[in-house]
């Protein structure tokens, strides 16, 4: 990765998975499941314990680990609605509003909501981009439910096409949706992608952005990229497969690019599951084969790391950079170069 390249973070979050937070059983599957992934995709030696990875991250702390530990430029969060397993939803609405009121220059904000809550959930999230500033909408279609589970679908023209054309009347262009990883015991059903087709085709001034594109539905993902200008592939956990299963990336990353393009991808690092900055190093490091009919050129890179998202929120790359470049974040990080991985949540800000 050129040294001078632009990092925007598709999708980050200052999670809440502390054990007040947890929402019964369900909570502890959530928690545990994730965290079976933390020493997989993080170097042994700097491994988070259960104990410190089970923690509620405060803004401060994020912040300082996404922009003096790593080469982030800009990060996109993504307030969730996970509230069958955590209290507040695992990342609240509070969080996401309070960075960027705080930091606007550094952070783009998806609003969130429990859709199956009708008017309520439509209200909540027209507060959240006409009071609170929010840019975006992430949706989350499955919930658990008593041992069941309820989930909605985006062609559903009563739960799910009301809030797409709220979006439009507020201006909101993107939409982003978990799909394709399912997380604890919830119904495979509820994160296929077919469904899709139907609200791109419907929407077609939405942009809809698959998240964890690939990691599960391949083949779906990569038809709906090709067929529909507006579907995009959030790499957030898919992009963790170049730390533990470079084999499975290369074909996940490869049929992506050969079907969807490399205007149609877009990086996530899903920290602070993993560490920014080992992901970022791992994929700068990463290859395709020397016979793909697309290769993983400099400039395909940086359409990944940065330019696909700045298009989608018609962000002038090189006025951001030039609006940042003497902002606290960037004053700590030109005077004592990057800190160590996880220092700031260990209470170490220490320089690496």
């Amino acid at each position: 990765m050129a040294s001078d390249q632009f990092v925007i973070d598709g999708i980050a979050h200052p999670y809440n998975f502390s054990e007040e937070n947890l929402n019964g059983r369900f909570g502890r599957i959530f928690n545990d499941i994730l965290y079976a992934f933390h020493p997989l995709i993080n170097p042994p030696e700097t491994v988070l314990s259960k104990d410190e990875w089970q923690h509620d991250w405060q803004n401060d702390e994020f912040m300082e680990t996404m922009f003096l530990e790593s080469d982030t430029d800009l990060v996109c969060v993504h307030s969730t609605p996970i509230y069958d397993a955590y209290h507040d939803g695992l990342v609240s609405i509070e969080k996401g509003a309070d960075l960027k009121r705080r930091y606007p220059d550094r952070t783009i904000w998806y609003a969130t909501a429990d859709v199956l809550q009708g008017e309520k959930a439509l209200e909540s999230l027209e507060y959240q981009v006409t009071e609170l500033g929010a840019d975006g909408i992430k949706l989350y279609p499955a919930q658990y439910y008593r041992g069941r589970t309820r989930y909605w679908k985006m062609d559903d023209y009563t739960v799910a096409f009301p809030v797409f054309e709220l979006a439009q009347e507020l201006g909101i262009k993107n939409i982003a949706v978990h799909k394709a990883q399912p997380i604890g015991p919830v119904a495979t059903d509820a994160l296929r992608v077919d469904d899709i087709g139907h609200a791109a085709g419907a929407f077609p001034d939405l942009n809809f952005q698959i998240v964890h594109a690939g990691f599960m539905f391949l083949d779906e993902c990569k038809f709906l990229l090709l067929n529909y200008p507006n579907v995009y592939a959030t790499l957030e956990s898919t992009i963790l497969f170049c730390q533990f299963d470079r084999e499975k990336f290369v074909r996940v990353l490869g049929d992506l690019l050969l079907y969807g393009g490399p205007d149609k991808l877009i990086y996530s690092s899903a920290a602070t599951v993993v560490h920014p900055q080992y992901l970022l190093e791992d994929f700068a490091e990463f290859q395709m084969p020397e016979d793909f009919q697309v290769p993983l050129t400099d400039e395909v890179r940086a359409k990944i790391l940065a330019e696909n998202f700045a298009r989608l929120h018609d962000i002038d790359i090189e006025a951001r950079k030039s609006k940042i470049s003497d902002d606290e974040f960037a004053q700590k990080r030109n005077g004592n170069g990057l800190r160590e991985p996880w220092s700031t949540l260990r209470g170490r800000a220490v320089t690496a």
